[in-house]
């Protein structure tokens, strides 16, 4: 992901298209007493679209021209077109008859549309797979140094990666515990519903490593940093998460650092292998948690 742009207004951009596109503004809304609404959602992409419609004249800005759309068609799939749809009479009958691992599926088969908005802005780029690292990439490329964590220096990610599960395996099951107030003694449904879990969870990482990853790195290849790119991504991501699992001020927080270490493993390994990998085991934790946290 090399750098060929290092001009600073179009860095300053995509940092304010980020915060204007992130859950920030219904964050605002909603803690400030609003009922849910998608004004804010409508507002902030037809701002994104403008945006986008305004930097193509300027051999100096129009390199962000499809990461402004791109941001749109992310905030419009998610939260207007996904919301729509389960709206309808078609969808809701559906979920008012459907089981809990069916309810999964639909609500987390919605925000496809996203996805496919967001895959009009590749149409004529240029951007290969390569550069949306649909691959599975080098497994044991190494993982650089982080300065306030560990590692101190570079380690193959096949070592890295297996550390991060049994992190994140402990970390994020001890916060769910406290948020999502499980009964295990309705253990059995995590096993009656696994078949739902696991491919939910698979068809969740792979949409959301698409949409909040895939996509937007590729876009922002020639704008900023990989390093920035990263922490982007990363703070779009963990915003996303404050009324998602994991919720609130310490899920933004959580949800905002896998965002980030899943965006390194991209850039590292030129691949989403490792991130996707990540992204299910978590998943399927979280599925298997709101199993038995859900209403009999």
């Amino acid at each position: 992901m090399a750098l060929r742009n290092s001009d600073p207004l179009p860095r300053a951009i995509a940092w304010g298209a980020v915060i204007l596109s992130s859950a920030l503004p219904t964050i605002i809304w909603r803690e400030s007493g609003h009922a849910r609404s998608p004004w804010p959602a409508l507002t902030q992409c037809a701002l994104l679209i403008i945006a986008a419609i305004g930097v193509l004249p300027s051999p100096r800005l129009r390199v962000l021209t499809r990461f402004l759309f791109a941001l749109a068609a992310l905030r419009l799939g998610w939260y207007v077109v996904a919301p729509r749809l389960e709206a309808t009479v078609f969808v809701h009958s559906l979920l008012q008859s459907a089981n809990w691992g069916t309810r999964l599926l639909i609500d987390r088969t919605l925000p496809l549309a996203g996805a496919l908005l967001m895959s009009l802005t590749l149409i004529g780029s240029g951007i290969t797979r390569r550069d949306l690292f649909l691959c599975r990439g080098d497994l044991a490329a190494p993982a650089q140094p982080i300065p306030f964590l560990w590692p101190r220096k570079p380690i193959p990610w096949t070592v890295f990666g297996p550390v991060l599960l049994v992190v994140f395996g402990i970390v994020l099951p001890l916060f769910l515990y406290f948020t999502v107030h499980p009964d295990f003694s309705a253990a059995g449904r995590i096993l009656h519903f696994s078949p739902w879990i696991l491919g939910v969870a698979a068809l969740n990482a792979a949409n959301e490593e698409f949409q909040f990853r895939n996509v937007l790195l590729a876009h922002l290849r020639n704008v900023v940093t990989p390093g920035e790119a990263v922490l982007l991504t990363a703070v779009l991501f963990g915003l996303g998460h404050f009324y998602g699992q994991p919720s609130g001020p310490i899920g933004v927080l959580l949800a905002g650092f896998a965002g980030w270490i899943w965006a390194r493993s991209m850039i590292e390994t030129r691949g989403s292998a490792w991130a996707f990998l990540i992204h299910m085991v978590q998943d399927i934790v979280i599925f298997s948690f709101l199993a038995v946290g859900a209403p009999k």
